[in-house]
């Protein structure tokens, strides 16, 4: 038994397909089949097991994959922290960032980081929230940044920025000079979204339907410029973090608040606790402050 046997065996059971784990780990099916055959041979029990409802991990498999993550995990750690010691200034720092909160918070926090620390490799990941959490749950991300309301115990969360959503529609609008509006007489707007892949989409429709509706939905999009650039034309109205709007609309939009509910906006850093921060981590974490508008 080696690491190579258990990293290929853990993948194969958290991804239930040997497909699916050959395209994460880039090797061939044949040599992953192979490799898990042998890792059962030499264990003497059978570690997966198919059904017709897909590929299940045995109780066995669950032993041996918890083993399998714990030491794989360790190693890769560790040889993170032997590298940062034995080249303090060429670390890497692997970050995952929603597209539209480098915009919001962390411009800033990167060039800062840049120009303090020249020689780390700084690589920037850019999808959305749910994606950063099962990345940094997988350790394939050091720090990543969520959209609040979020929740893993086995997560340390630092928020960062805190803010609200708000309203935003076209200045000749009815709703243009409230002050603010009721999500209930929202109920009859032509709404414009973000798509459903984003946590973002699931916030905006809880409180719609806590409100009592549900949002008539005409366009969704992942560009968060377009929402804007449509509710500026007229088109529907959208509901986006407020630095966000006044930034893009200027005096093309108006932000309302919101109540009944009511909508605050934040986000966090995000690390597993159970791996210490590299020092590169542990700089970028201390960077940033937290900030309310």
């Amino acid at each position: 038994m080696n690491l190579v046997q258990l990293e290929y065996f853990a993948q194969v059971a958290q991804q239930k397909s040997f497909t699916r784990a050959a395209e994460k780990l880039f090797v061939s099916q044949p040599a992953l089949s192979k490799s898990i055959q042998a890792l059962e041979k030499e264990l003497n029990t059978q570690l997966l097991e198919r059904t017709p409802q897909g590929l299940k991990v045995t109780p066995d498999g669950e032993l041996v994959w918890r083993y399998a993550r714990e030491l794989v995990d360790t190693y890769n750690r560790r040889t993170s922290e032997m590298l940062s010691l034995l080249n303090p200034q060429r670390g890497v720092l692997r970050f995952g960032l929603p597209p539209s909160a480098g915009t919001v918070y962390f411009s800033r926090i990167l060039y800062q980081f840049s120009r303090q620390f020249p020689q780390v490799d700084l690589q920037i990941t850019e999808v959305m929230s749910k994606q950063i959490h099962e990345m940094v749950r997988d350790d394939k991300l050091d720090l990543g940044v969520v959209i609040l309301p979020f929740s893993d115990p086995e997560m340390e969360i630092k928020r960062v920025y805190s803010s609200e959503a708000v309203l935003a529609v076209n200045r000749d609008h009815p709703l243009a000079h409230r002050k603010e509006v009721p999500f209930a007489e929202l109920r009859d707007e032509p709404f414009l979204t973000v798509s459903k892949e984003y946590m973002y989409y699931d916030q905006v429709l809880s409180r719609c339907q806590e409100a009592g509706f549900t949002p008539n939905i005409i366009f969704q999009t992942s560009q968060w410029d377009i929402l804007l650039e449509m509710a500026a034309e007229g088109n529907g109205v959208t509901i986006l973090e407020k630095s966000l709007v006044t930034r893009m609309g200027q005096d093309r939009l108006r932000c309302v608040h919101l109540t009944d509910p009511e909508f605050p906006w934040a986000l966090s850093l995000i690390h597993r606790k159970d791996m210490p921060l590299s020092p590169e981590a542990k700089a970028f974490w201390d960077l940033c402050d937290p900030i309310q508008v």
